[in-house]
């Protein structure tokens, strides 16, 4: 017996129905229900569906016996991996991406005094005044402000705080980040723990600026709640060192060169030892070098999921050349990269599978505005250019070329960024926005990429997108779309 037995069991139960007459009326094999009643067969999700519509279930007894069906089906550690990468990914709409945030640089200062004499401070208030006023002191008073950290993520009140000083500062505070994570996560007790680092480590990864660099390495002991550890964590500025206790309410405070040097040189071989989780990049020119050579590194991409679905196959030398601005610093040498990288595109013998957003293609019909080629870069698409790109896609997916997935936006919001996968290998996460500042992460953990991978491996048999018919008469939608805004432009405005 499985939950999802046990549930279908009970549901059928206070149906008051009987298997026989249920499977007559519902059409629906009889064995199959009962062996799927007792645990002994796992049926179709289409089974499922039409046994549930039946038995007119309420929207709660919906989710739950899906939910406890796909468990049956892939496990509980899978289930909840591909749950939380789809949080995850809708998380990332929310984070704040906008250069122009609300501290602004000359909002920042010092809230309150440091007593460098008072070495030792007891309470959770006391400890973050503490840790608010140096980092704020060494931020606002430091012309190359530096915060090296060994902390956990689970001192929220210290990430949140970093956070709201790195986008005051637009980014420009090198701050090393030393973490921990597991070796073996697939165990249902530590499924989401890497991907739980990840999405810490995201806000800042989609923040103006690349000072933010985490590093990490494998280790199965946590020390958060073992008493026995004195003082496990630090953070160093260039002036001062805080040690911290494990549970965030102990700290001490140094402001001893030697101190701060000995600690600086601990951290320094720690870091010698680890491996950045991200591989972060701020201009054009740097991203495309990073995709061609995690291309060689990692072979083609597999998997895109964009606000727009990804035309790249439709670039020419010519459409380039007509689109990238003439104004724009190392034009030739970006027009270069952009046709070695496009090119290398049309080599692929199996073009990656795109998920797109139907709010994103809305925006690309009536702009000609693509969210992965920023207007600061780019000059938008015209009516006629838009419609020829829709008509090349509808054709390839038709086909069977192209492999192309609109979002269900009930089921899976897709944020304004770009994430390219890299079979289990690594993955890039991509955004940019309208004052321009572009950003472009590189992750190649093992564990994160293999967890990436299945989810989206797994989308295309979910309810989170629309199928391939679906999906072409949205696309049909669209270039109908296109076509209006043609005729539109065609009249003869009124005098």
């Amino acid at each position: 017996m499985s939950k999802f037995s046990d549930k279908l069991k009970m549901l059928i139960e206070e149906s008051g129905l009987k298997i026989y007459k249920l499977a007559k009326e519902a059409n629906l094999d009889r064995t199959t229900i009962h062996r799927s009643m007792t645990g002994e067969r796992l049926p179709s999700l289409e089974f499922v569906k039409n046994l549930s519509n039946y038995l007119r279930l309420s929207p709660t007894e919906k989710i739950e016996l899906f939910d406890l069906y796909s468990i049956s089906k892939i496990g509980d550690t899978v289930y909840e991996q591909r749950k939380y990468i789809k949080e995850m990914i809708e998380r990332i709409a929310s984070i704040h991406t906008d250069g122009d945030n609300v501290l602004g640089k000359k909002a920042l200062s010092v809230t309150g005094k440091i007593n460098d004499e008072n070495t030792v401070y007891q309470g959770q208030y006391i400890v973050n005044s503490l840790i608010r006023n140096v980092l704020e002191d060494e931020v606002v008073n430091n012309p190359s402000p530096k915060i090296n950290i060994t902390v956990p993520f689970k001192y929220s009140f210290l990430y949140d705080l970093l956070y709201q000083l790195y986008l005051g500062a637009n980014g420009k505070i090198n701050i090393k980040n030393i973490i921990r994570l597991r070796k073996t996560p697939l165990s249902l007790q530590y499924s989401n723990y890497n991907l739980e680092i990840l999405s810490h480590v995201m806000p800042f990864a989609f923040s103006a600026g690349n000072g933010y660099q985490p590093y990490y390495f494998y280790d199965s002991y946590d020390s958060y709640g073992d008493i026995s550890l004195l003082m496990p964590y630090y953070i160093i500025t260039n002036t001062r060192v805080i040690n911290l206790s494990t549970d965030f309410k102990t700290a001490v405070l140094y402001n001893n060169r030697n101190i701060v040097n000995v600690h600086q040189e601990i951290f320094d071989n720690a870091i010698i030892n680890s491996t950045p989780l991200i591989l972060q990049h701020v201009n054009c020119t740097d991203m495309l070098l990073s995709y061609l050579e995690a291309t060689n590194n990692f072979g083609i991409i597999t998997h895109v999921l964009e606000p727009q679905p990804c035309f790249s196959w439709y670039y020419t030398d010519n459409l380039m050349e007509q689109h990238l601005k003439q104004e724009i610093e190392n034009r030739d040498a970006i027009l270069k990269l952009l046709s070695h990288y496009y090119s290398g595109h049309k080599a692929y013998t199996r073009r990656p599978m795109s998920i797109f957003s139907i709010e994103g293609l809305n925006y690309f019909v009536n702009t000609g505005i693509i969210a992965n080629l920023p207007t600061q870069f780019v000059i938008p698409f015209s009516v006629e250019e838009r419609k020829m790109l829709l008509s090349k896609l509808k054709n390839d997916i038709s086909n069977g070329i192209y492999e192309v997935y609109a979002a269900n936006p009930s089921k899976f919001l897709i944020p304004i960024c770009s994430i390219q996968i890299y079979n289990t290998k690594g993955m890039d996460l991509y955004s940019s926005n309208n004052n321009g500042t572009i950003s472009s992460s590189l992750i190649e953990e093992k564990s994160i990429a293999e967890a990436f991978y299945d989810f989206f491996e797994s989308i295309p048999d979910s309810d989170l997108v629309h199928n391939r018919e679906e999906t072409i008469r949205i696309i049909d939608s669209f270039t109908e779309q296109c076509n209006d805004l043609l005729c539109n432009n065609e009249r003869p405005q009124s005098m």
